[in-house]
């Protein structure tokens, strides 16, 4: 090759630049698949303590929904007054969480010498998928207490 006649008396050792980047940020790399299991992880251990909670307020709440069922609520009230009293708590705990979220990625983004434009709409969008699913779990959880015969909730109690 022209750099072994160049250099004859030299081993010469030629890397890609694509290859000494993969090396030098593959400690990101690493970081970013173990903070991508870990909200997995997290997102799966959120949905079952929800599910828990969801179901141990409606079996608390049951003889109340079903005083209200006998007093003409709707279904739809219930599941509406049910939401509504999770996501008193749900809320500004998404936000919060949210609002930290992206602060630990700006700092976590300071330490590169090229970054990308955090957008703020992506954590906006983020937050109201996770609060449409926290009201599709209540509602999937409640539906069958908020539907069912009043007289069989009451006599269980």
């Amino acid at each position: 090759s022209d750099a072994s006649a160049a250099f004859p008396d030299k081993t010469v050792d030629f890397t890609s630049l694509e290859q000494e980047i993969r090396e030098l940020y593959n400690v990101v790399h690493v970081f970013r698949n173990a903070t991508v299991l870990a909200t997995i992880v997290m997102f799966f251990v959120m949905i079952m303590g929800l599910i828990g909670y969801v179901t141990d307020e409606v079996r608390r709440r049951s003889k109340d929904i079903a005083i209200r069922k006998v007093n003409g609520a709707e279904a739809s009230t219930i599941l509406r007054l049910l939401s509504r009293d999770i996501l008193y708590v749900a809320v500004p705990s998404v936000l919060i969480g949210i609002v930290v979220s992206y602060f630990t990625g700006k700092a976590w983004l300071d330490q590169f010498a090229e970054t990308i434009d955090m957008n703020a709409l992506y954590f906006v969008g983020t937050a109201l998928v996770i609060i449409a699913l926290i009201v599709v779990c209540v509602v999937v959880r409640a539906w069958r207490i908020a539907n069912e015969n009043p007289v069989k909730s009451i006599k269980v109690e």
